[in-house]
């Protein structure tokens, strides 16, 4: 089946995104000179979305059109709590200190609530902005009664770690205007999580529009798919990667619209995860924590359903998309930017590593990122091979915002907006951190994020990394051999070099980075240049 003869899913009213854009709301449609001069911000993060996912997803590669496509994105610790702590604070993790995902281990809430008066939801807040944030927030954020908005958001509808599983969840249903002490917590009743995320979305922008007709509104959607499910049990009927039901192939699952489920469009029985790059790939050059012995045919039976599960449950997501910006006016669509990424990637079988994340391979820290432009913008579309990072995000939202320069500028990254704009940005960074703790062992409590396979060393020590344009170049602690690629004639990182002359150099920039931003260190973004 073709992508164009997909058959019109739950939110599509019309048959193509594009007609949704171009015809919804016109009866609001009001002069240009009335619009407010601050745009709206909407902001997807996306939970563990691989890049190669996106493909399947025709409402989110929809944003490319109109907007700007960054090819070089990577996040700075390919882990859940690590990396949306810097999303939230443009720091690294080693300036946040929030490490890991639990809070025994240097990382969770319990690390991360500092940083809560310091996020760029307080600053949009002050700057008279109407703030909402739905789905995932931190790991072990106490999701509970008597439960507290963090500053700076006057919505605030989130799950705890139930909503992995995607249908037994609670939310929490704060919103400013009904008064500080109504707080409810909704349990779920029985509905998609990502879609009740789609249906409170709506709900968000349109009492922004009742409420603050005036303000300029950010909304954030942090769906948990295609997180996996956690404490998965052997002999399970419910897949680790769990899809809204009408996603799932009609013959195992009686909801399915499809015979094979739903993939966007492609006919899930052709999808094989063997044929990712890299995958089962020969190990025997990398280190010692990776290499290993083929994956059995066994397990790669399984990561096939993995593969076609997790293409199923991002269509989900899609619809997602789909229904908050055709919830948008004329008017909004003219002064909304609309930004996708994930918190990190995740690997099924590449370089034999079965199922996860935390490594500095592309696959786990290379996402994509698409910013789409107010509708009318005089850009085309662009694409950018510019290096940007997660800890830009913080200073992005506030230079979109118009917020005071001085502020935005003050962490370890810097504005993407004139990149967005396809406007030329004299000496922008050439090299990316990426820097990973490994997460302890034998603490109390489950690390959602932990592999359970049982193959052994499948967890990533700890290490720190630079990527540039072309190389790859990793440091392992406690290891004397570092890793080395050049990702352009080895763009899947399969030829480990760990001899190359490049490696002195790399190890002097990154000997930088590792420190920047702390006391009597350089500054980050000026670590941020090989030259």
């Amino acid at each position: 089946m073709s992508m164009t003869a997909k058959i019109p899913r739950v939110w599509a009213m019309v048959p193509a995104i594009a007609l949704i854009l171009t015809t919804a709301g016109q009866a609001h449609a009001t002069p240009a000179a009335a619009e407010p001069q601050r745009p709206n911000i909407i902001f997807f993060l996306v939970d563990d979305m691989s890049a190669e996912l996106l493909q399947y997803m025709d409402a989110a590669r929809s944003l490319a059109k109109g907007g700007t496509t960054f090819t070089h994105y990577y996040v700075a610790d390919s882990l859940c709590c690590p990396s949306r702590a810097s999303m939230f604070t443009g720091q690294f993790p080693h300036n946040t200190g929030v490490l890991t995902n639990q809070g025994w281990d240097r990382g969770g809430y319990r690390a991360f609530a500092r940083h809560e008066s310091r996020t760029y939801a307080v600053a949009l807040d002050q700057a008279g902005y109407r703030t909402g944030y739905l789905g995932k927030y931190i790991n072990e954020y106490p999701v509970r009664p008597g439960y507290k908005a963090p500053a700076g958001w006057d919505e605030w509808h989130v799950s705890a770690g139930g909503g992995y599983n995607e249908f037994r969840y609670q939310l929490t249903r704060y919103i400013k205007e009904k008064g500080a002490n109504v707080r409810p917590l909704d349990r779920s009743d029985g509905t998609y999580m990502t879609d009740e995320l789609a249906r409170r979305a709506v709900g968000f922008i349109e009492r922004s529009r009742e409420y603050a007709p005036d303000k300029p509104f950010f909304l954030q959607v942090s769906p948990f798919s295609p997180h996996n499910r956690i404490r998965v049990k052997p002999g399970e009927k419910e897949p680790r990667f769990p899809p809204a039901p009408r996603d799932r192939p009609k013959t195992k699952w009686p909801a399915g619209q499809f015979p094979h489920g739903d993939c966007g469009g492609a006919d899930c029985s052709t999808l094989d995860v063997a044929k990712l790059p890299a995958f089962n790939e020969d190990t025997a050059d990398k280190p010692s924590w990776v290499s290993r012995k083929p994956l059995e045919p066994k397990l790669i039976a399984a990561l096939r359903k993995d593969f076609r599960n997790r293409i199923r449950m991002v269509q989900s997501v899609d619809d997602m998309v789909q229904r908050v910006l055709g919830t948008l006016t004329e008017r909004e669509r003219r002064n909304t930017y609309v930004v996708f990424t994930s918190d990190n990637g995740f690997h099924l079988g590449q370089h034999g590593l079965a199922r996860g994340k935390t490594t500095a391979y592309d696959h786990d820290v290379r996402v994509p990122l698409l910013v789409k432009r107010p509708e009318g913008s005089p850009q085309g579309d662009l694409v950018t091979d510019a290096i940007a990072q997660n800890v830009d995000l913080f200073a992005t939202f506030l230079d979109m915002a118009g917020i005071d320069p001085a502020l935005r500028d003050s962490r370890d990254g810097r504005s993407l907006l004139p990149l967005v704009q396809g406007r030329q940005v004299p000496d922008w960074r050439d090299v990316a951190l990426l820097e990973h703790t490994k997460p302890g062992r034998g603490g109390p409590g489950i690390d959602p994020d932990s592999d359970s396979l049982g193959r052994g060393k499948t967890m990533a020590p700890t290490y720190a990394a630079v990527r540039t344009a072309g190389e790859l170049y990793v440091e392992y602690e406690n290891d004397p051999k570092p890793e080395y690629y050049n990702t352009v004639t080895d763009p899947h990182e399969e030829a480990n070099d760990p001899g190359n002359p490049r490696t002195a150099a790399l190890a002097k920039v990154l000997d930088t980075l590792v420190t920047c931003g702390k006391p009597g260190a350089a500054n980050c973004w000026a670590a941020a240049h090989q030259r």
